[in-house]
C-alpha cells in the first residue's frame, strides 16, 4: 500500500503540480521509503520552489544528478503517472505516508528507551517530548546522550563510509580531520592572493569524489568559473584558453575530455549579488554536501544595518544558522585587512578577517592563505589558525598561476602542539 501511494503522489503531481498545495506543509522527503521515489519528491518540490517548468525531460535531467539512468528514471516516471488515476486523492495518499513514517518513528522511539531508576523523571520528560513532536509533525530539539550515544557509538573505532568533507589536499585534510555538516569553514586571503583559485581546486576536488554542492561566487561570471575549471583540467593555461581561436597539439582531445568531465559535476552555480534568503530558498531541497560562498564582504543582509561591519557581522551569523538548518557545510570566503602587509612574514591571523569579529565566533575552522614571498607568488603558505575538531599549523604551498593550480610542497608543518625537527630553515620559521 505504502509503495501504491508513493507512486500515487508523484503521479499526481506529475499531473498537476497545483496538487502540491494540498501536501506541501505535511509531507516530507524521508516519509518516502523508495529511494527514487524520496528525491523525484526532492526535485519536484525544488523546481516548484525556483519556479522550474515541471516535466518528464527536465525532471528526468535533474535526477540524473543523483546518480540514476535516465532509462530508470523515464521508466519510473510512467510508472507513476500509469499508477494515478486522479489527482483528487493526493491528500489521501499523503495521509497514508504519513501514518507509515510515524509507526516506524514511533517503533524507533520505543526501541531506544532504555529505562533505569537512575533520573527517570528526565527519562519520562524525553519520551514525552518526542512523543509529542512526533504526533504534531515536527521534530523534538532535545535529546537524551542516550539517543545520541545510540545513534553514533557503531561510528567509530569502526570501518564505516565517511560523509564528511575532504578537500583534497592530503596533508590539509589530515590535519583537518574532516569537515562535518551544519559547520562552517572560512577561507581567508588578502586580494589577488588566490583564495577564488583555491575553493575552486577544492570544488573540483569534491566533484569528483560525487559531492553535491552549490557555488555562490559574488564576482565572477559563470564563463570565467568555467575558464577556471577548463584550465585546472586540461593543464592549459587560462590565458591560452581565453585566446586561442584555434587548437594546437593535443588541446582538442584534452578540452573535450575536461568538458565531458566537468559536465558530470554535481555543483550548481550562481553568480552576482545574492542574500541569506536567497540561498536558503534555492538550496533547501536540494540535498547538498556543501555550499560555497565567494565571498562574505560582498554579500548584502535581508535587513538593513546602520555600518556595513554591523551588516557583515549578521551575515555571518545568519549563514552558521543556515549551515546547521539545511545539515550542509559551507565554505565561506572572505577577505582580510591590510595589518599583515606590514609585517616581515606577510603572515596573517584570523583578527585580519575584514570588517567583522563575529566570523572568528561562528566558524569551526579558519584557513589563511599569503604569499610567504613577496618576490615570488608562486610560494605560498596554508594556515589552519581555528580548528575545533582537528589540529592546528601550516603547509607550504606552490602555486601555478597559468593553470591556478595549488600543489602542497614539502616541508615543516608546525602544529599547536609540537614542532617537528628541522635542519633547513623555511619561511614559516619566523
Amino acid at each position: 500500500m505504502s509503495r501504491l501511494a508513493e507512486r500515487s503522489i508523484i503521479g499526481a503531481l506529475l499531473m498537476d503540480i497545483n496538487s502540491i498545495n494540498t501536501v506541501y506543509d505535511e509531507l516530507r522527503p524521508e516519509m518516502f521509503r523508495e529511494e527514487l521515489y524520496q528525491k523525484v519528491y526532492i526535485e519536484i518540490v525544488r523546481m516548484y520552489d525556483t519556479g522550474e517548468r515541471i516535466n518528464l525531460v527536465n525532471l528526468s535531467q535533474g535526477l540524473q544528478g543523483y546518480g540514476y539512468p535516465e532509462n530508470i528514471i523515464l521508466d519510473g516516471l510512467r510508472e507513476c503517472i500509469n499508477s494515478t488515476m486522479t489527482t483528487t486523492e493526493i491528500r489521501s495518499y499523503a495521509d497514508v505516508l504519513t501514518s507509515n513514517y510515524k509507526a516506524a518513528q514511533l517503533l524507533t522511539i520505543l526501541n531506544s528507551v532504555k529505562v533505569s531508576p537512575v533520573d527517570i523523571e528526565n527519562q519520562i520528560g524525553l519520551l514525552m517530548n518526542d512523543l509529542e513532536a512526533l504526533k504534531s509533525s515536527e521534530h523534538t530539539k532535545l535529546r537524551s546522550m542516550v539517543q545520541i550515544v545510540a545513534e553514533h557509538e557503531r561510528s567509530h573505532f569502526a570501518e564505516h563510509e565517511s560523509n564528511g568533507i575532504n578537500l583534497g589536499f592530503p596533508r590539509l585534510d589530515d590535519m583537518l580531520v574532516e569537515l562535518e555538516k551544519g559547520d562552517i569553514t572560512v577561507i581567508g586571503a588578502r586580494p589577488a592572493v588566490g583564495k577564488s583559485a583555491f575553493v575552486t581546486q577544492i570544488i573540483r576536488s569534491l566533484s569528483t569524489s560525487g559531492k553535491r554542492g552549490a557555488f555562490y561566487n559574488l564576482e565572477m561570471s559563470d564563463k570565467q568559473i568555467y575558464e577556471r575549471m577548463l584550465s585546472s583540467e586540461t593543464g592549459i593555461g587560462l590565458k591560452r584558453i581565453r585566446k586561442a581561436q584555434a587548437y594546437i597539439g593535443d588541446e582538442q582531445p584534452k578540452v573535450s575530455a575536461a568538458n565531458s568531465k566537468i559536465s558530470q559535476y554535481q555543483v550548481m552555480v550562481r553568480s552576482g549579488s545574492v542574500k541569506p534568503t536567497d540561498i536558503r530558498n534555492e538550496c533547501r531541497h536540494l540535498d547538498l554536501d556543501y555550499i560555497v560562498i565567494d565571498y562574505l564582504q560582498l554579500m548584502k543582509s535581508d535587513t538593513w544595518y546602520s555600518n556595513r561591519a554591523s551588516e557583515v557581522g549578521a551575515v555571518s551569523k545568519t549563514i552558521k544558522s543556515l549551515a546547521m538548518e539545511l545539515q550542509v557545510h559551507i565554505i565561506l570566503l572572505s577577505q582580510l585587512n591590510r595589518v599583515s602587509e606590514g609585517r616581515d612574514t606577510k603572515e596573517p591571523s584570523m583578527a585580519e578577517i575584514r570588517e567583522s569579529g563575529d566570523v572568528e565566533q561562528d566558524a569551526s575552522t579558519i584557513i589563511l592563505l599569503w604569499n610567504t614571498d613577496p618576490d615570488d607568488i608562486s610560494q605560498k603558505g596554508v594556515k589552519v589558525e581555528k580548528n575545533r575538531q582537528g589540529e592546528l599549523g601550516k603547509i607550504p604551498f606552490g602555486f601555478d598561476g597559468a593553470t591556478m593550480q595549488f600543489v602542497e610542497r614539502e616541508g615543516t608543518i608546525i602544529m599547536q602542539q609540537e614542532c617537528f625537527k628541522r635542519t633547513k630553515k623555511t619561511p614559516f620559521d619566523d
